[in-house]
């Protein structure tokens, strides 16, 4: 029937008769309407009519035919048409999430219930779900993403799956790469998310996120990776060893541990010091972690001068959740050469003669001691004579330690006193002091040699530092291990001897000792011994023997004069085992800039991203210094990248007074590092090529995440759970497809329309009713 409508109209687009085609009105008329017009057309059709002469069923035809012809003229006037709606149906989307941040590495994960890393599990997961992610593609459409900080693009291989490429990432934001997702796939539906992740991450997902895919009704199915239980990781945070040392000498190399993660069970291990070169094993201590961080000082003892580099590994005894980060190596220059001494003091007291015989006696050392009188007379001794008491900058470069005991500060000059300052904070030299009650610490207030000291000397004359009324004993403060002295026991024994604290015998009673306020210490000083009172309780004792890092050199205070009185116990040995260790302690620094014509450096050599950190170059030797330039060069480079890149020039700027006068030789900035990494910064300048000046910068993230590797599926299961999703096993990747709502969107287009009041056939129509009406009317007589 539909058939031969279409060829009456002429219908050239669509057929009449086609499900998607309705009729239409470009001008409709309401139901109403339309029942008022039919009403109107065939009550005047009949009007007219009706009063004619002729027979009724004549007539009634008649006016049925001119009733339908106004009806068709009304029709005809608003333009029917017939109309096809286009449609368009858009499918929805699964967007799938693969984490690519360096916790991928992590091994903690079992397959086949072998260990593997989250790498291994999750590629492994990849292949499983392959058929049911390409099946989708098909059906529904996929978008594959990585992400770590944010969400990337990841490139198709030839079986379907996406190249993954190393996962290298150093921060994961779960959040933001979320945030990312809904805004790039905004404009299509979006059935759902899987996450493929360890579920750590830097950021929680917003509120704004949320609603976005409560709105949008998008779940999130999370399919954790690595273990389920936390396990602890132990890592090396830090290693403080002395970058050079003396040959023969015990040498401390401290390892700061953590512990990340893991819960409240104490980890237990070895911590081993080896020698790079040769793999021999120099120390190894066992360690116990009752809490997060935990320190473990080894000691090894050098035999010959030369450069060396050792390396420091960690032992777990159980597994440790990465390897990575369980060693790390320390250069440390092992030198040969003597030390040398000045040691002024004001009166001959029994200590200055002892440390003064030790100093002449010990093969390491060449000292030059002098008493200095009121009336600038001096008596000298020592194995290395001095003219007078140095006088310039020049005089003092060639002294390592500057030992200062009980003499007041007039018996120098104010420039002597900032040669010694300026020896210390700018040449590395160590400063001793060895107080007592005449002058020492008390006069030196106020002077330059005064923030020195490793404590706050009171402004009061009368609260000066005072002695206690009876006699103390010595014991270890907490920092003594770590730097190394203080190791009086026998042989290698980092032992302090119980005789000299407990108060039982005579001679290891210290008659004068300063009682120095804990409150006083400077915030960078570290107590090395306590004075303990006989008969006090511990928790009364008060720094006895203090340490403090000054400019480029170090500083110690002894705050009595009475270890002499050790010899009673066993001789010489136990004074030569408190001060020379004291002594080469303090000789460290200047020992690694001797020899040296330029330093440059670093602080600090570990930073954080964003963190300024300050570039020096120091010019030591007297031919660079001549050269006066206002300005060096240096260049900074990555150190772990594979292609070499355009390395970035900054420049150094004299300081102080070197601005005007250059010779002074030092020169600085501050800079901040584009990016993290490893750095390598060095000398531009061609009069300075040769010399060897290199510095090394690590910047690390304060959120990187293999500082807190383990994985959290607390925070994908809280993820799933909000948005509707689940959580899913590899196993039930292949469930996907069912778990899946159906997000697709069905979109209306531009109709199309085929008119039929202009057809031919309409007019035909209308003709034949007007004729068929001039007929009827001729058959009665009517026309």
């Amino acid at each position: 029937m539909h058939s031969w409508i279409d060829a009456i109209f002429g219908l050239e687009q669509f057929s009449a008769g086609a499900k998607d085609v309705s009729w239409s009105l470009v001008h409709p008329l309401p139901g109403w309407v339309w029942a008022l017009v039919v009403l109107a057309s065939f009550t005047l059709a009949w009007m007219t009519y009706g009063r004619l002469l002729g027979p009724r069923p004549a007539r009634v035809a008649l006016a049925s035919l001119r009733g339908l012809l106004l009806v068709l003229l009304v029709l005809l006037i608003c333009q029917p048409h017939l109309v096809r709606q286009t449609v368009r149906v858009e499918p929805d989307c699964v967007a799938v999430l693969i984490d690519r941040s360096a916790s991928m590495t992590i091994a903690d994960a079992t397959l086949n219930g072998v260990r593997a890393t989250r790498e291994q599990q999750l590629q492994a997961a990849m292949r499983r779900a392959a058929p049911t992610l390409e099946s989708l593609a098909k059906t529904r459409g996929v978008v594959t993403l990585g992400f770590d900080a944010g969400a990337f693009d990841l490139p198709t291989a030839t079986d379907g799956l996406p190249t993954l490429g190393e996962p290298t990432g150093r921060r994961t934001a779960i959040g933001h790469t979320l945030d990312l997702v809904l805004r790039r796939v905004a404009a299509r539906p979006l059935a759902g998310i899987v996450l493929l992740s360890d579920g750590r991450s830097a950021d929680a997902v917003s509120r704004l996120t949320l609603r976005q895919l409560e709105t949008r009704g998008v779940p999130v199915f999370a399919v954790p990776l690595g273990s389920p239980d936390p396990i602890p990781d132990l890592a090396i945070a830090r290693i403080d060893a002395p970058s050079a040392a003396f040959a023969g000498d015990a040498v401390p190399v401290t390892v700061a541990i953590d512990r990340r993660g893991g819960g409240s069970t104490p980890s237990r291990g070895r911590v081993r010091l080896l020698d790079t070169a040769s793999g021999l094993t120099l120390d190894e201590l066992p360690f116990t972690l009752e809490a997060d961080a935990g320190t473990v000082t080894l000691t090894t003892i050098p035999d010959q001068a030369a450069t060396r580099t050792w390396s420091v590994q960690i032992i777990p005894e159980l597994p440790d959740l990465s390897d990575q980060n369980n060693a790390a190596s320390v250069r440390i220059d092992v030198v040969d050469r003597p030390i040398r001494v000045v040691m002024f003091d004001g009166y001959p007291r029994w200590e200055y003669r002892y440390l003064k015989n030790l100093l002449v006696r010990e093969p390491s050392v060449r000292s030059s001691t002098l008493i200095l009188a009121s009336d600038r007379r001096y008596l000298q001794e020592g194995t290395e004579p001095l003219a007078s008491v140095p006088r310039t900058a020049a005089a003092w470069a060639a002294i390592d330690v500057v030992i200062l005991g009980d003499l007041r500060p007039s018996l120098f000059s104010e420039d002597q006193l900032r040669q010694v300052r300026a020896l210390v904070s700018e040449r590395g030299a160590g400063l001793l002091w060895v107080g007592g009650p005449s002058a020492t610490p008390n006069a030196w207030r106020g002077t330059p040699l005064g923030d020195l000291l490793p404590f706050v000397v009171p402004t009061d004359p009368a609260e000066a530092i005072p002695a206690y009324d009876t006699p103390v004993v010595m014991r270890p403060g907490p920092a003594a291990e770590r730097f190394g002295v203080l190791r009086l026991g026998e042989a290698r024994q980092p032992t302090w001897p119980d005789m000299l604290s407990t108060g039982e015998l005579g001679w290891p009673k210290l008659h004068y000792a300063q009682r120095i306020d804990p409150r006083a210490l400077k915030p960078t000083a570290d107590v090395l011994a306590l004075a303990q009172p006989i008969a006090g309780a511990p928790s009364g004792a008060t720094p006895l023997v203090l340490t403090m890092r000054y400019g480029a050199g170090r500083v110690a205070y002894v705050g009595t004069d009475e270890t002499w009185r050790y010899r009673y116990g066993r001789g010489e040995t136990l004074p030569e085992r408190f001060w020379i260790p004291l002594v080469r302690l303090l000789a460290r620094e200047s020992f690694s800039r001797s020899g040296k014509p330029a330093i440059l450096a670093v602080s600090p050599e570990r930073a954080l991203e964003g963190q300024p950190v300050l570039l020096t170059l120091r010019l030591i030797d007297q031919t660079l210094l001549e050269r006066q330039a206002p300005t060096l060069t240096v260049t900074i480079r990555r150190a772990e990248v594979a292609e070499p890149t355009t390395p970035i020039e900054v420049t150094l700027h004299a300081e102080g007074d070197a601005i005007d006068a250059p010779g002074t030789g030092m020169y600085s900035t501050v800079w901040v590092p584009p990016d993290v990494g490893r750095y390598v910064i060095e000398s531009a300048e061609p009069f300075l090529a040769g010399l060897d000046l290199a510095a090394g910068l690590e910047i690390s993230l304060p959120d990187d995440e293999l500082l807190m590797p383990q994985a959290d599926h607390a925070y994908l299961a809280s993820l799933a759970q909000a948005t509707g999703g689940q959580v899913l096993t590899m196993e039930r990747l292949v469930e996907l497809p069912t778990l899946l709502p159906n997000r697709e969107v069905t979109l209306l287009g531009t109709p199309e329309i085929e008119t039929i009041w202009d057809k031919p056939a309409v007019w035909v129509l209308l003709m034949l009713l007007v004729a068929t009406e001039w007929l009827g009317r001729r058959l009665i007589k009517l026309a």
